[in-house]
């Protein structure tokens, strides 16, 4: 299935909690969407990764490094697109 993620981190300077879920998306194979802000795509995920990809990337959204950063708001897509049925 191709799956598309996009966030937000609010309260934060120096891009600690928004680089490690950046890392987790692209660990599992996400590519960060150069045209379009804090937007990862891949296009074959199984809905397995995509389960452990999320819970990891929440796990991390609910640590933040200091008080007041926070995760603003994900925003997921995902589907198998006519090609892939």
């Amino acid at each position: 299935m191709r799956s598309i993620i996009r966030f937000s981190v609010d309260g934060e300077s120096n891009s600690q909690l928004r680089n490690r879920l950046a890392k987790i998306l692209t660990d599992a194979g996400y590519v960060l969407n150069p045209h379009v802000t804090a937007t990862y795509e891949i296009a074959d995920i199984s809905e397995a990764n995509l389960s452990v990809t999320m819970q990891a990337f929440w796990r991390e959204a609910n640590n933040p490094p200091a008080p007041g950063v926070k995760v603003d708001h994900v925003w997921m897509y995902a589907d198998n697109p006519p090609d892939a049925r």
